[in-house]
């Protein structure tokens, strides 16, 4: 490999052949009269620097670069006959690699069923102790405290100044706490601790989430997955049980990963519209100019919550999609943004509890979860600035 020339060795550098081999030979020392530019060309150079200074222009110019991009060359039909056939026998292999793939999604879902059905015995004793019907063995309680003890090493300097104080506190604690049954508000502080789940809660919300004992994940016959809330009997809805169903195109992405294709939620049968905290209701007086008689009447106005989590938005069809292209404007792309920006927040939550809150829930609990957390919070930036509005 050739070094680079260092500078104090420009003299002795090897003469390009292309070039003049020196001065002499150079038509530079022979009073050749350099060619001119045309004052045509010299005036097309004018209107050129003119129209790039013009906003309205660069505007237009860097508009139509954006629709180029992306789109297909036609570098590959430029080649030679014999370079273009090896290139679409690369695409042949690609082919095979992607049906491959294809079957090692397949075996990669069946894999993961296998082990979520032997997870569920584990699953539901958790439930049970959340919700207080058993209580954990003492070897359980043993190895979960050597587990949170070994978790807590980093901070055992501030620990074992307050564990004086804490342990008179607890010896009080316990005789008030004979008669608290399981683990209140266990889900609840779950998703309070869960970025960007928690910034969707409100007070209202949180008074409903307490009766929430526990959320599972179930796999469907075809590619996709549900979400199931299980409630305790309560007084703001009747449903046992909110369920929120997401599924998967039937093609895999061009990564080779499933991709989302839409969600569907539940309805929620709410006892009325006092006890419905996705509403506000204002109510006013108005009194009959005639019969003088007043009534009351009450204005519905929906409102951010939670539970809008079960009411997801509808992706826009194809069609439709191009109907609306046709005759397009500004406030019409800022909707589809809009809406493609629910879509894709509302699957990273449900995403998001199925792969992390419900197999480490009791970290979420602790908050043990959110160390692990702090080195992803540039993935969960963008999500966040779209909380602001309701699903």
């Amino acid at each position: 490999m050739s070094e680079p020339i260092k500078k104090g060795q420009i003299a002795q550098a090897p003469t390009p052949q292309n070039t003049p081999a020196s001065v002499t030979g150079s038509y530079l020392s022979k009073n050749v009269t350099l060619p001119t530019i045309p004052s045509t060309i010299k005036e097309d150079d004018e209107l050129h620097k003119k129209l790039l200074s013009n906003p309205a222009i660069l505007s237009m110019i860097e508009g139509k670069l954006q629709t180029l991009v992306g789109t297909k060359s036609d570098y590959v039909k430029s080649l030679p006959t014999n370079v273009k056939e090896r290139v679409y026998g690369l695409k042949a292999l690609q082919q095979l690699q992607f049906k491959l793939e294809a079957e090692f999604q397949a075996d990669l879902l069946e894999l993961e069923r296998k082990y979520h059905a032997k997870y569920a015995p584990i699953l539901s004793k958790r439930r049970e102790i959340v919700v207080g019907a058993i209580e954990p063995t003492p070897e359980e309680v043993e190895e979960g405290q050597t587990l949170m003890e070994e978790d807590d090493q980093d901070d055992e300097e501030d620990a074992d100044e307050e564990d004086a104080d804490k342990e008179e506190e607890s010896k009080s604690e316990d005789e008030e706490s004979k008669d608290i049954t399981g683990i209140p508000s266990f889900w609840l502080t779950c998703l309070e601790n869960l970025n960007p789940v928690s910034e969707l809660i409100n007070e209202r919300d949180a008074d409903v989430l307490t009766s929430l004992t526990n959320i599972k994940m179930e796999y469907l016959d075809t590619p996709g997955f549900k979400l199931i809330f299980e409630f305790d009997d309560n007084e703001y809805f009747s449903n046992n049980q909110l369920v929120k169903t997401y599924y998967y195109q039937k093609e895999l992405g061009y990564s080779g990963d499933f991709i989302y294709d839409h969600a569907e939620g539940c309805k929620i049968n709410w006892i009325d519209n006092e006890h419905n905290v996705t509403v506000i209701v204002e109510k006013r007086k108005q009194r009959n100019k005639h019969t003088k008689q007043v009534r009351t009447i009450e204005k519905v106005t929906p409102v951010e919550s939670f539970f809008n989590f079960f009411s997801p938005p509808s992706p826009l069809k194809k069609d439709e999609d191009d109907e609306d292209n046709e005759e397009e404007d500004d406030d019409d792309e800022e909707e589809d943004e809009d809406l493609e920006q629910k879509l894709q927040l509302d699957y990273e939550i449900g995403e998001l509890i199925k792969d992390k809150l419900i197999p480490r829930a009791v970290d979420w609990f602790t908050g043990d979860a959110l160390n692990y957390e702090f080195g992803n919070e540039d993935e969960y930036g963008s999500i966040l600035i779209l909380c602001s509005s309701p699903l």
